[in-house]
């Protein structure tokens, strides 16, 4: 097998890229009219009761006349798509020598050309899709350099845009902190000093039925901001067991909870179950910004938000054990953080 989908014969599907029958996409699955989409030129207090109720019922909402520039949105996704266009000798310079790279621990801030899968009981399952990812704070030299060389607007480009989304995430972050009744700044520490950048590109796929883009998931980080132009993206609304198709809005941002956040406000949010599909005919491209804890830190809940009323329902963890376990256990949505629940 080659070590990126992109790099091999569409043709066919090798039996390694094939999910079980359980854990395929069903054929139709209905557009989520129901997703909020949030205007945040809206007054400030009416902003923050949409969003916080958006976290309690949801876990994932979209935000449209955020300040963000439309242009440099428009521009980095141009740019990421030249990326995946590239020849695949210029890409692979950003893949470790002799084998296929895998989003795995320690998780190094430098850029990184990856696959993307999980490990069953008999095997590996691979996601039809690339990944980029690379550290985007403090842009320092060094990270800056290990960014692609090309498109030769790349490093520009997707600088500004770093600086961009960390704005408007860090405005996400407050929005939910006094929708929580939480200090503002709350998470403006250790609790978001990594920002990873991935960009995500997902070939063509000649049979769609049996690949999954990315499987079902909860992001394990606080938050993720996620920029997309065509429809792949679908949440699982928990309470009727059903999937939605998440409607994409060339210049709103998808905002994802990640279980971070769900154990932080002890589970007063949710977090999101999302996965993606594939497509026979066209390629697709997202770029998802997420934020999340130093690997030094400890998770536990907001001491603020207990009472007797309301204890703790998850004990302190170090979040580089989550993570391993997080990244390692696919055996439930919710598997990094099982093994921290109290009373579970």
């Amino acid at each position: 097998m080659a070590t990126l989908v992109s790099n091999w014969s569409t043709n066919n599907v090798s039996e390694s890229f094939k999910a079980p029958l359980e854990k395929r996409a069903e054929k139709d699955v209905p557009l989520g009219n129901d997703v909020p989409i949030i205007d945040l030129q809206q007054d400030h207090h009416l902003v923050v009761q949409q969003i916080t109720k958006a976290c309690q019922d949801f876990g994932l909402f979209q935000v449209i006349n955020h300040g963000f520039p439309e242009k440099l949105m428009a521009e980095t996704m141009k740019v990421c798509k030249e990326f995946f266009a590239l020849p695949a000798e210029e890409k692979e310079k950003l893949q470790p020598k002799g084998k296929p790279a895998k989003f795995e621990l320690p998780l190094e801030q430098k850029a990184k050309l990856y696959i993307e899968g999980e490990q069953l009981s008999n095997g590996e399952l691979f996601y039809w899709k690339d990944t980029l990812a690379h550290g985007c704070h403090p842009l320092d030299e060094e990270l800056v350099n290990s960014w692609p060389e090309k498109p030769a607007t790349y490093r520009e480009v997707v600088a500004k845009y770093s600086v961009e989304v960390r704005k408007l995430t860090m405005r996400m972050l407050d929005y939910i902190c006094e929708g929580l009744g939480l200090k503002l700044g709350y998470f403006d520490n250790e609790l978001s000093q990594i920002q990873m950048m991935l960009a995500n590109y997902y070939p063509p796929c000649p049979d769609p039925s049996s690949t999954l883009g990315s499987g079902a998931h909860y992001d394990g980080n606080v938050i993720t901001l996620l920029q997309q132009d065509l429809p792949g993206l679908q949440q699982l609304i928990v309470k009727d067991d059903n999937w939605i198709v998440v409607e994409p809005i060339p210049t709103a941002f998808v905002v994802n909870l990640g279980l971070t956040l769900k154990v932080i406000t002890n589970e007063k949010f949710e977090g999101s179950i999302h996965r993606v599909v594939t497509d026979p005919t066209r390629d697709r491209v997202s770029i998802a910004t997420l934020i999340g804890p130093d690997y030094s830190c400890t998770i536990e809940p907001a001491k603020e938000l207990l009472s007797q009323d309301n204890p703790p329902l998850y004990k302190p963890y170090p979040y580089a054990e989550f993570a391993e376990i997080y990244l390692s256990d696919k055996s439930s949505y919710d598997a990094g953080v099982k093994p921290y629940k109290i009373n579970a």
